[in-house]
Order: structure tokens, then sequence, then C-alpha cells
């Protein structure tokens, strides 16, 4: 019975032995895995500010990107503007054109008087006595008969017109 005493007391302090041992290199892998965790907790946190940085300027893109989209409407409202204002425009030039034309029309129906005496004194020409006119007639053209100028059918100088009326 002492033997199976002894025996008992050798595997107690071998199993004790390991038991320390197992304990040392508990608390040493504790050691190891809280110097670790100290390591990762600083890198953990700028991970996390980093994730927060990225929301923020997914944030801002976001915003720059509806601000581009709403300057791109403004933009295709006023190029449709100026379109519809160019359109406008040329029709209106197109009006002008044509009255330019009739006013350009109705306008060689006078002449200018070049004399040089008609230019120097910026006066009219001086008129000669009017032979009888004959009866007018029904024309209705610029180049009609003018009773005021003895019937003679033709173009007139603009400074007689203005005098005398045709």
């Amino acid at each position: 019975m002492a033997a199976e005493v002894r025996k008992l007391a050798e595997r107690s302090q071998v199993a004790a032995q390991e038991i320390g041992e197992l304990s040392s290199s508990s608390v040493e892998m504790a050691e190891k895995a809280g110097k670790l965790l100290d390591e990762m907790v600083p890198s953990i946190n700028k991970t996390s500010d980093l994730v927060q940085e990225i929301s923020a300027a997914s944030e801002e893109q976001a915003a720059g990107v509806a601000q581009i989209n709403t300057a791109m409407t403004q933009l295709n409202q006023v190029t449709q503007q100026n379109a519809s204002s160019s359109e406008e425009l040329a029709a209106t030039a197109e009006e002008m054109s044509s009255q330019a034309e009739h006013l350009q029309q109705a306008m060689s129906f006078f002449t200018l008087d070049a004399s040089p005496r008609a230019v120097a004194q910026g006066s009219p020409v001086e008129q000669q006595p009017e032979p009888p006119a004959p009866a007018p007639t029904a024309t209705g053209s610029a180049q009609g008969v003018c009773a005021k100028h003895g019937g003679r059918p033709g173009r007139i100088g603009i400074h007689s017109f203005l005098m005398t009326g045709c």
C-alpha cells in the first residue's frame, strides 16, 4: 500500500508539474494574445476611421453628382431655349429680308439727282415750267404718268417727288 501511495504521489507530482507548465504556457499565450490585441486595436480604429471617411466622401460624391445632374438639366433647358430663339430669329430675319426686298422694290420708283449743283447746294433741282398735262391715266404703277411733269411717263427724282408730290 505504501508503494501505491508512492506511485500516486509521483503521479500527482508529475500531474502538478504538467499543470504548472500548462498554466505557465497559458499565461504566456494570454500575454501574447493581449499584446496582439493591443497592436490590433489601433489598426481596427484606423480602419473604422477610414470607413467613416469613405462614407463621408461617398455622400459628398453623391451630392456632387446630384449638382451635376441639376446643372445638366439646366444646360439642356437653356440649349432648347437657344434653339427655339434661333428658330424665331431665323424666321424674323427671313421676314425682314422679305420686307427689305419689298421696300427696295417700292423705293426703286425714286432716283437720286446726282448733278453737282444739286449735291453742292443740298436743295432740289430747279424745276422747269410745266407743259400742259394730258389727261391722267389710271395705271396705278410707280412708273405712271405724272400730270405735274407734263405727262411724262417714267421714273422721277426723289427731290422732284418730295417737292411736287409725284
